[in-house]
């Protein structure tokens, strides 16, 4: 199955990039849960709008919704805490 992020747009440079399949499609109430207080950026492409939620500066979180796989962008130099803050966040919606 082709990745639904074909041109991967990294927040700022030297950023890490993964994908994760999620146990369902993303939702709107998923990007909202996730959106928090933080600004909700949307960047078009051919596969639909991609929702871009920056946490904090430890994630760059970019999901579509319909799609059960996410964009995730983190910077190495935060160690492991941005994985254990992710894990955390998917958690939540996707368990």
């Amino acid at each position: 199955m082709p990745s639904p992020f074909p041109d991967p747009v990294s927040p700022y440079p030297g950023w890490t990039r993964r994908e994760y399949r999620l146990s369902r499609p993303v939702t709107n109430e998923d990007v909202a849960a996730f959106l928090g207080n933080e600004e909700l950026y949307i960047r078009e492409t051919a596969h639909g709008p991609v929702n871009i939620i920056h946490k904090y500066g430890l994630l760059g979180l970019h999901c579509i919704v319909g799609e059960s796989i996410i964009e995730v962008w983190f910077t190495p130099d935060n160690g492991a805490y941005p994985a254990g803050y992710l894990d955390a966040l998917l958690s939540i919606r996707f368990d």
